[in-house]
């Protein structure tokens, strides 16, 4: 035997991958090896009674296929190159390619997205992954986050398997769910995580220092398996459908671990959304929340967003000539209302975006700016009926209508009106959807949304903007003139009353606190659902799609599902 063999720890060991078998039973794979190689094997058994974690994402985020022949229809890429390569072939695709493949009637969820798992990752496999619906959903969006969810839940432990090691708890002693892996502050005197410190930073952040877990609670989240799963729905659908589907998923999941000779099960599952899964998981919720212990939002869109409107008329926005992560975005989205307008417009999900009742009155504006001053040229809209007096507008009905008619159908899929009453079939269905969900919440709701004034400013209202000087007396006429000209990034020239024409364009400024993509308004709607969420997080320092890589998020999050599971049944031998 080696001096080298001879100085391995005896207490040394190999970490061997959580796997599952047919009926959903912990197995371990290992191979035998020669004494002299003296580390174990370290097979870590999840607690036997288990907690299902759903998370549901946001619009876009579930890859989509055409139901027929299983061709892709919206695979958002994965990885820079692969980005590069998208923008270029999006930028090139025509409006009628874009019609076909974003038809709610003729697409499904592509479970059968990019799923890999890192080597080092021994809570769960990639077959596994792609079993809980991991597939579905955008890698690059939401990977990373349903990894950090895995291993926050279910690896408590900093060195699992070493009973010395018992007292070092992922989870803060003073009560609150703070330590992310080696986010904690080291004490330089004995090298241990300081939690309070990591707390402190964590409540300066939250701007609030919510109600703490004493060390029963803490210990008690020892207690259950809390494996993640995914829920992708075909978004182009109205969040109806897709809250039935999340319903029928929870089943489904339930049924899993229930027939499970290993694990105990409840019936109860833990919901986290991301943006318009805030929409799905509250309808499901409303529909039926026998089976769900509670939900935790992340930047949901409670109100809607003023964005969408300005999408249909100029596409997607970007920041400056220098936003290259904008451009891209833009040319897989769409740079133009040529190319939102044929995807969109006859989806019903994509229109429940937009701002609903619970808004702001007023948020579309017309304004002429000259000389440094800023008159309002004609009363903001809404007035009160968003739905009649703007989304029901098309720019056959007035120049600064939502959607243009002409748009909608390159395919020549219709005739004649038909285009312009799919588009209006669509809206009444969305607008169904708000008034059934309303200002519903689940009993046990928790969220965050963003409040950044600085980085992330985001369209708190839309203005159309003229830098003409018009007859006293011409606005009336103004109001309900037809374009002489435009074009589909956000530009009319309008003539009206005696020989006016004027020219608009929509501002580019952003004008409201958010997370680049919910305003203000809507995010801090999330606490006007009643009933009352038991906390809501107010945070800065994020864009909208990767909120939950924000390390406050994240922990407001994992707090928020601490204390649901306060809540569950206690946990069966």
């Amino acid at each position: 035997m080696s001096d080298r063999e001879m100085q391995v720890d005896p207490k040394a060991t190999r970490r061997v991958p959580l796997e599952f078998d047919k009926e959903g039973c912990p197995t371990f794979s290992s191979c035998k090896s020669p004494e002299s190689f003296t580390p174990h094997a370290l097979a870590i058994c999840p607690p036997h009674t288990v907690i299902p974690v759903i998370f549901v994402p946001g619009i876009m985020g579930t890859n989509l296929r055409m139901t027929k022949n299983k061709d892709e229809a919206w695979s958002p890429p994965n990885g820079l190159l692969a980005g590069m390569g998208e923008a270029v072939s999006r930028a090139r695709q025509s409006g009628a390619s874009r019609q076909a493949q974003f038809n709610p009637n003729d697409t499904e969820v592509n479970p059968d997205g990019a799923c890999s798992i890192p080597s080092n990752f021994y809570m769960l496999t990639k077959s596994e992954a792609k079993k809980r619906g991991w597939g579905a959903l955008h890698a690059d969006s939401y990977h990373g986050t349903l990894q950090q969810l895995e291993i926050i839940l279910n690896e408590q432990y900093s060195k699992p398997g070493r009973s010395e090691e018992n007292g070092n708890h992922m989870l803060a002693e003073i009560g609150m769910l703070l330590h992310l892996g080696s986010s904690a502050e080291t004490d330089t005197k004995n090298g241990k995580p300081n939690y309070s410190k990591a707390a402190a930073k964590a409540c300066k952040a939250w701007g609030q220092t919510p109600e703490p877990l004493n060390k029963a609670e803490i210990d008690n989240l020892d207690n259950y398996y809390y494996p993640v799963w995914a829920h992708g729905y075909n978004w182009l659908q109205s969040c109806e459908e897709s809250a039935k589907s999340l319903l029928s998923k929870i089943d489904e999941v339930l049924a899993y671990y229930e027939k499970s000779p290993y694990f105990h099960c409840d019936g109860k599952v833990i919901l986290i959304s991301h943006s318009l899964g805030g929409f799905v998981t509250r309808r499901a919720a409303q529909m039926s929340d026998a089976n769900i212990l509670g939900i935790v939002h992340g930047v949901q869109p409670v109100a809607g967003a003023p964005v969408v409107y300005r999408r249909f008329r100029a596409g997607t926005e970007v920041d400056s000539f220098y936003d290259l992560a904008g451009a891209g975005a833009a040319a897989v989205i769409g740079w133009s209302a040529a190319d939102i307008t044929p995807a969109l417009s006859c989806a019903p999900g994509p229109l429940e975006l937009l701002p609903t009742k619970h808004y702001p009155a007023g948020w579309l504006k017309f304004v002429q700016t000259s000389g440094g001053e800023e008159k309002q040229l004609l009363e903001p809209l809404p007035k009160s009926d968003p739905y009649e007096e703007i989304y029901g507008k098309t720019t056959d009905d007035c120049w600064w209508g939502m959607v243009d008619s002409s748009l909608i159908d390159p395919m020549k899929k219709y005739t004649q009106s038909e285009p312009l009453e799919a588009y209006k079939d669509a809206l009444k269905v969305a607008k169904k959807f708000h008034d059934n969900v309303g200002l519903y919440a689940h009993p046990k709701t928790y969220g965050y949304y963003g409040i950044d004034d600085k980085k992330y400013f985001t369209f708190g209202s839309i203005c159309w903007q003229t830098n003409d000087k018009l007859i006293g007396g011409s606005e009336a006429a103004l109001f309900s003139s037809k374009d002489q000209w435009r074009n589909t990034t956000g530009k009319s020239k309008v003539s009206f009353g005696e020989n006016q024409v004027t020219s608009f364009k929509l501002a580019n400024d952003k004008d409201l606190a958010g997370d680049g993509t919910v305003p203000l308004h809507s995010g801090a709607a999330l606490e006007k659902l009643s009933p009352t969420p038991l906390n809501v997080f107010k945070l800065s320092g994020f864009d909208h799609q990767m909120s939950y890589a924000n390390k406050y998020a994240l922990q407001s999050t994992i707090y928020s599902i601490a204390k649901l599971i306060q809540l569950a049944e206690p946990a069966k031998p």
